[in-house]
This record gives structure tokens, sequence and C-alpha cells, in this order.
């Protein structure tokens, strides 16, 4: 039996223990890691379900990844879908493609 994933609320403390490990990415035609660099709080402008934060992610020179949802999986986290964009390297680096995902 299939069960077909459904994006739901997510919150910080669920990636935070998963900060510095790889993410597997369901892709075609194989699937991707990439690291978790960072779960961070932002600013709560509003009243919302859940406080917004911001996880950012890299990957390896020899993977671009595409803006859109993923279903990721690491460790005892997922099978979840999470949207992602690219976005700019910090200023200290390693080669790589960066990546975001913007909860709020």
């Amino acid at each position: 039996m299939t069960t077909e994933l459904i994006p739901r609320p997510m919150v910080i403390e669920e990636f935070q223990p998963h900060v510095g490990k790889l993410f597997r990415l369901d892709c075609e035609p194989r699937n991707v890691d990439i690291t978790l660099l960072s779960a961070t709080p932002l600013t709560n402008h509003r009243p919302s379900m859940r406080p917004p934060f911001r996880l950012m992610f890299h990957s390896d020179p020899m993977v671009q990844l595409g803006t859109g949802i993923y279903t990721m999986r690491s460790g005892s986290f997922g099978p979840d879908m999470v949207y992602i964009e690219q976005t700019m390297p910090p200023p200290d680096a390693v080669p790589g493609h960066y990546y975001q995902a913007v909860f709020n």
C-alpha cells in the first residue's frame, strides 16, 4: 500500500538535531544528498501557527537542484515534503550550491 505525502506544518525543533547531517532527496534520475547547515529562528512580525525559521542546505558542486518541493529524509526525519530554493552562498562558503527553506 502506498501512502501519498501531503505538506504539513513543521517546527524548527524537528530539524535542529539534524544540523550537519545529510538529507536524501527523492530526485530523478537518482536520489541526491544535501547537508543541512543551519536551522535559524526568524523574527516573528505577526501572529502565526508557529515561530518562523529558515533552513540552509549545501550540495556538492556537481549537484544543482531547481526550485521546488522535494521529498526528503534524514535519520528519524521524514519522509516529508520541503520547498527549497537556491540562494547566495555565505561569504566564507566552500564550493557547491546553497539552498534555503523558509517556514513562516
